[in-house]
């Protein structure tokens, strides 16, 4: 059944051409990572791959990367049929998202639902055989890259989408309209925070009913789901929190309020939805806990003689992180076996704390200052935490992250530089690059797989280092824009990256096989743009604007990025794509909501 997916080009990917079955053709090969050209007679007198028995041609494939793979399935018609009845290329595509990105797809792909898959597909296709084949495939472990795949596929073979209003969601008469609007990870809920001091969650069941409104007494800051999408937080300056949950019959019902004596500065769920963390102004952290029976409560209050900034989890949950404003600390908490919370560390700076993050196994943790220095903190085998090194700058340090892997960190500076620190066998850390730029640099990101670092620059240019074989780092690329650059990222599986700038422009480029890097399209508004970003598997990228429209470009057939759908918007909320690749919201005219439906077009 593999032979219709393979047989075609894949956002992302090489081209994939039919292989010619004429023995009068030539077969390109691959060998010891070199290519090769020989005639199909030559290769029957010698041992060679097409020789090889089929599982034995699988069994070197899955040694190999994607674009390997497809190099492989042209070498002959043989090795072709062997490829195509295997999924070792699909898998092999969905290997180049991360672990935790691999993890998030999985989680957001409705395995159980059939109806819901086959809506995720059928806008862009009207194979419905094709269609039902995949779904035969979904008790198998591959079938996320199965899926996954397809849908690229299919999407990259779209040359324009249709954008079809579904529905309008009416807030008309809300003195400032919409603030945000906001898709659950797997796309079948959207939240909506408004100006009159309430929020709002729909579902799509076709019509995108209203499940729930959830008032406050002041304006909303803050509207998100948590993780597992079976719960929203909304935050207020009523100095409450509220968390909302879904109950079995789709409706959503009021789970617990959480209230402090004075504004809230921060509120996140974490990474497995059963925790929930406030900070607020009145010098108390308050952790707050899902019981067995679905059921909130407060756990525990933690108090300060100054106001809190931020509270986060670590990724698993096991520690909290909390800075103060007024003193400049950082305090890491540790939650024991039966769910108490004791302090462990305290971490100094000379002034305030601009970020603090944990590295994703939740073994180091690293905090920027405007101090000018950066700190990274390792707990030890018996569970303490001691500081490992000091990262220091000449003007303030915005923002310092760990790569996915966490072997290495990035900082970003108001001197104008961003730093590449790298963990050494032993455990301790050095410094392995500085880039510079001519003004203040706003970002710095690692890629997906921690090989290339993208920093964004008000000297209007974005620059990619990548590392080499023996570790260290050299510049790759420096992306050139006409005024600052307000945001440049990765795509989720790291062969792209979209930059941002206010010369009304986006430039997406791609990694080329050799390791370099090329200009694959210019996003062109009519004023700043305000984001671009890319869709959860990195097919599409969209861009808002401050000219009133919002552009949708994919990869074609080809391999080059073209333009896909434009929409228009009016208002404060920014036009969004959600996990299902064929809902958009987007606001207009008294800031309505609008929610288009993207399909082929004939």
């Amino acid at each position: 059944m593999y032979s219709d997916l393979n047989n075609s080009d894949i956002a992302g990917s090489p081209s994939l051409p039919p292989v010619s079955t004429s023995l009068g053709e030539k077969s390109s090969g691959v060998s010891a990572g070199r290519s090769v050209t020989v005639p199909d007679k030559e290769i029957k007198k010698t041992t060679s791959l097409p020789d090889l028995p089929e599982e034995i041609i699988i069994k070197i494939a899955r040694l190999l990367k994607f674009r390997d793979i497809v190099s492989l399935q042209q070498v002959s018609t043989h090795t072709y049929t062997a490829i195509k009845n295997d999924p070792v290329l699909e898998k092999a595509w969905f290997r180049r998202f991360s672990s935790l990105h691999q993890y998030q797809l999985k989680k957001i792909l409705p395995v159980e639902d059939k109806e819901q898959l086959r809506s995720w597909l059928r806008p862009f296709t009207k194979d419905e055989t094709l269609v039902e084949s995949i779904l035969e495939h979904r008790s198998y472990d591959y079938f996320p890259a199965l899926f996954y795949f397809t849908k690229a596929r299919l999407m990259s073979q779209c040359k324009m989408f249709n954008v079809d209003t579904k529905v309008i969601l009416n807030h008309s008469g809300f003195w400032g309209g919409v603030f945000s609007a906001t898709f659950s990870a797997d796309g079948s809920h959207l939240i909506t925070r408004c100006a009159d001091g309430k929020a709002r969650i729909y579902h799509n069941n076709g019509s995108w009913d209203r499940k729930a409104i959830i008032p406050h007494r002041d304006e909303i800051v803050s509207a998100i789901f948590s993780a597992d999408d079976r719960y929203a937080m909304t935050v207020s300056f009523d100095k409450t929190a509220k968390i909302y949950g879904q109950v079995d019959d789709g409706s959503w019902e009021k789970k617990l309020t959480i209230s402090h004596g004075d504004w809230l500065n921060s509120a996140n769920f974490s990474a497995d939805s059963r925790h929930f963390v406030t900070a607020s102004k009145d010098q108390t952290v308050k952790i707050c806990v899902q019981g067995d029976d679905g059921s909130w409560e407060e756990k525990l209050t933690i108090s300060h003689d100054n106001c809190f900034d931020l509270a986060i989890f670590s990724a698993d949950s096991s520690h909290l992180v909390t800075t103060s404003y007024d003193d400049y600390t950082a305090k890491i908490y540790g939650r024991g076996v039966d769910g108490s919370w004791e302090e462990k560390f305290t971490i100094f700076h000379s002034l305030w704390i601009n970020t603090v993050n944990f590295s994703a196994d939740g073994r180091h943790l690293v905090t920027a200052s405007d101090d000018g220095t950066a700190i990274i903190y390792g707990q030890k085998a018996d569970g303490s935490w001691e500081e490992e090194t000091i990262i220091s700058h000449d003007h303030r340090v915005k923002s310092a992250i760990f790569s996915d892997d966490g072997h290495h960190v990035v900082t970003a500076s108001k001197d104008h530089t961003a730093k590449i620190y790298g963990q050494k066998s032993d455990g301790s850390w050095e410094e392995k690059c500085t880039i510079n730029h001519g003004r203040h640099i706003l970002s710095a990101n690692f890629s997906p797989d921690g090989r290339h670092v993208l920093t964004a620059s008000k000297d209007h240019t974005a620059k990619i280092y990548g590392q080499k074989s023996d570790g260290s780092w050299e510049e790759k690329c420096t992306i050139n824009h006409g005024r600052r650059v307000l945001s440049a990222n990765f795509s989720p599986d790291g062969c792209h990256l979209v930059t941002a700038s206010k010369d009304g422009t986006a430039k997406i480029y791609g990694l080329k096989t050799d390791g370099s890097w090329v200009e694959k399209a210019i996003i062109s508004h009519e004023a700043s743009l305000k984001t671009a970003t890319f869709s959860v598997d990195g097919c599409l990228v969209i861009t808002t604007s401050m000219d009133g429209t919002a552009k949708i470009y994919g990869q074609w057939a080809n391999g080059s990025w073209i333009e896909k759908a434009v929409v228009t918007h009016r208002g404060m909320a920014e036009t969004v794509l959600s996990a299902d690749g064929y809902h958009l919201v987007s606001p207009f005219l008294f800031d309505n909501l609008r929610i288009y439906k993207l399909s082929m077009k004939n």
